[in-house]
């Protein structure tokens, strides 16, 4: 009979035989992507496609731990991590799991790290930005993220009010001397005083307000409000406003004159704080000097308890009363404010705030708006009442307020306000907006002092024309800049 098919065919059992050791052969090399493959892979394993990490731009300090930067890895898991260049000495990658920790030893500039996550399948890079700044002074317990703190010149004796000329000099008052100070543009305390002026002193009275006029590179006028030996045995202490002319070459105040006198005065709740409009008008502000009362009636009867407008402008008519005053006549602003220490004008929009101290509580920002009345003095309620933004059920004095228009410091400082406080020894930083920038968006804390007694106590807060911050103290002037 004819067969078909391979003569030399062997038996069922052969045949079977050779099929096994057929799938018994090693396999060979297998192809994969995300990173060039590899062999031996196991079966099921897949690359990694994509790593994020929570902070993609790391700014961060000498000596402070930083809070751990977790990687996420999406398509395969990753079983180990690795980073190129090494990153900045203290700072690691955890090679299980990729989170950057650790405490950085040495300052170093921002620069761009490629962390990479592998498995046998493949691997997959991301870029991760890190910044190391100089050690936080001791004298801070915390500074925002990408800031530094330097100081300006210390050992200096009670500060209250602070004034930056364009040329780089700060002005600042000592409350008890009655002397005004300058520090230079090399930041060197010059050993002269700037003027000395006989100021009565104890609780809150003494040297207190300081501005520049908006032309002073013009007029070189030195704004001061302090406390004064009285007219007669009816007001024994008064309150009064003076103009010094800068002598820049000399470093000397000159030419004293009276801007405003006989404002009432009290042991505390002095007020203190002295600001332009963009009118060119000189707002004061003045506290209700003990006498709770007097900041409810009008400001022909009492100055006190109100922030004050005065024309300064026009040599024939210093101290006069501004035309556009809510009220005919008379220097008031507006009423019904215990203690502020605090005026800030918005540069472009005009707006003015103000930081009023309560008594045991209620520590408010307000909105200080033309014949409005803010409350204190009386239980009742108030006609034409102004706008709190902020009420502190905690007491804890504010002291200075500034605004900053972003120089320097990026967008996202556009019209931020920044707020002193004495109690708690913080600069608050409010977000603000709206057509008049007076939405609060976000309040958070930007910087906070080491309690030290009355050393690190912040006094004002004010913003140099390149956006640099500065921040006094009872002993000394700080200097924030982005690191």
């Amino acid at each position: 009979m004819r067969r078909y098919g391979n003569p030399n065919r062997g038996s069922a059992s052969q045949q079977w035989l050779a099929l096994l050791a057929l799938l018994l052969l090693p396999l060979g090399p297998i192809a994969c992507g995300g990173g060039g493959g590899s062999s031996g892979v196991g079966v099921g394993v897949t690359e990694p496609t994509a790593l994020t990490y929570d902070v993609v731009a790391g700014q961060y300090r000498v000596g402070e731990a930083i809070p751990p930067n977790m990687a996420s890895v999406t398509g395969g898991p990753a079983t180990t991590f690795s980073v190129a260049p090494a990153l900045p000495a203290g700072l690691t990658v955890d090679p299980a799991t990729g989170t950057i920790s650790g405490t950085a030893t040495v300052e170093a500039a921002t620069a761009d790290y490629v962390v990479t996550a592998s498995n046998s399948a493949g691997s997959i890079d991301a870029t991760v930005s890190v910044q190391v700044g100089p050690e936080l002074p001791s004298a801070f317990e915390s500074l925002a993220a990408g800031f530094k703190a330097e100081p300006v010149v210390t050992g200096l004796l009670k500060v209250a009010k602070m004034a930056l000329a364009p040329d780089g000099r700060i002005f600042y008052t000592e409350v008890d001397t009655g002397n005004l100070r300058v520090v230079d543009a090399n930041g060197t305390l010059l050993p002269t005083p700037y003027a000395t002026l006989p100021v009565t002193n104890g609780g809150h009275q003494g040297l207190l307000g300081l501005t520049l006029s908006p032309t002073f590179t013009q007029d070189g006028f030195v704004y001061v409000q302090a406390t004064f030996v009285g007219p007669d045995q009816n007001m024994p202490i008064q309150t009064m406003v003076v103009r010094l002319t800068d002598d820049p070459v000399n470093n000397v105040g000159t030419n004293l004159t009276t801007i405003v006198s006989g404002l009432p005065a009290g042991a505390i709740n002095n007020g203190g704080e002295l600001a332009f409009d963009l009118t060119g008008a000189l707002l004061v502000s003045l506290g209700d000097t003990t006498v709770p009362a007097d900041a409810q009636l009008d400001g022909l009867t009492s100055a006190a308890g109100k922030l004050l407008r005065y024309l300064v402008s026009d040599p024939q008519n210093l101290g006069g009363i501004p035309a556009d005053n809510p009220f005919a006549g008379s220097p008031e602003f507006c009423r019904g404010l215990r203690n502020t220490f605090g005026v800030a004008v918005h540069p472009v929009v005009g707006s003015v705030i103000g930081a009023d101290n309560g008594p045991t509580a209620d520590d408010e920002l307000n909105y200080l708006e033309a014949g409005k009345n803010y409350g204190w003095g009386t239980a009742n309620a108030v006609q034409n009442p102004g706008r709190r933004l902020v009420r502190y059920a905690d007491v804890i004095v504010p002291t200075a307020l500034a605004w900053h228009d972003g120089t320097t410091w990026g967008a996202d400082y556009a019209d931020n306000l920044f707020m002193a406080s004495y109690d708690d020894q913080v600069v608050r930083r409010f977000e603000m907006s709206g057509a008049t920038f007076t939405e609060i968006d976000d309040e958070t804390e930007f910087l906070e002092f080491a309690l030290q007694a009355d050393d690190n106590k912040p006094l004002d807060v004010e913003i140099a024309a390149d956006g640099s911050m500065y921040v006094a103290t009872f002993t000394g002037i700080w200097r924030i800049t982005p690191q």
